[in-house]
């Protein structure tokens, strides 16, 4: 059985159960984010082959990731590891950061890469998906969005080097969750939806909706396909 184990924040986490004694509940154990509909669409095509692991912490940052690493990455031995961080990094989302915004790169770049050396120090035959954070103008960070974006562009831009210096599968999401804001804000008027097509797929600008969930196991599934098939 192939272990497949997602690493993240909030948006991997999906309120999934985190106390080890519940783990014997598995309605609970996945949560109900992407990882959840990238295991039900596996589970389903190929069952028995592939385990999948939810260790996602809501709110964590690079340096949080970091300290529960040997416990929730190591501890459990992945064959894959799927990665996504770098969005709870600076929570007003004004593009200022105590440290300044080449230190905060800097050490983001260093200490990501030094979490995937670890990880293939343990395995050097592991294989590693890495997706790009995203973000979108909605409620109260409508104001300072492009402030925050002219950091957080650098980072993507950091995340994709780093997944190619790795020889990582990649997964591009801002761009195309972007063009999809543009693509259903019609669909949505026609339909008599008044929402806010940013908030149709984040709800808040960070964390995702059903739809948005949807695309990211879309994006998943379709990218590993040459590896899960």
């Amino acid at each position: 059985m192939i272990r497949i184990l997602f690493q993240g924040d909030s948006i991997t986490d999906g309120n999934r159960y985190k106390d080890p004694s519940t783990r014997w509940d598995l309605n609970h154990q996945i949560g109900h984010s992407y990882a959840y509909l990238i295991a039900a669409h596996f589970g389903r095509r190929c069952p028995g082959k592939y385990y999948f692991i939810n260790r996602g912490v809501s709110g964590d940052c690079i340096d949080k990731a970091a300290k529960r690493w040997e416990t929730d990455t190591l501890g459990e031995h992945p064959d894959i590891l799927s990665v996504l961080l770098g969005i709870n990094e600076q929570a007003n989302r004004d593009g200022n950061y105590p440290e300044g915004a080449e230190a905060h790169l800097a050490h983001f770049d260093k200490t990501y890469r030094e979490l995937l050396d670890i990880a293939i120090e343990q395995n050097p035959n592991l294989k590693l998906v890495i997706l790009e954070p995203f973000f979108l103008p909605v409620g109260r960070y409508i104001e300072h969005y492009h402030d925050f974006m002219k950091v957080f562009v650098r980072k993507q831009a950091i995340i994709k080097k780093i997944a190619e210096d790795y020889g990582a599968i990649f997964i591009p999401i801002q761009e195309r969750l972007e063009a999809l804001v543009e693509e259903s804000a019609p669909i949505l008027k026609a339909n008599g939806c008044d929402t806010d097509p940013n908030a149709y797929w984040l709800w808040d600008g960070v964390h995702p909706t059903e739809a948005m969930q949807g695309l990211i196991a879309e994006l998943w599934i379709k990218a590993t396909n040459d590896l899960l098939a």
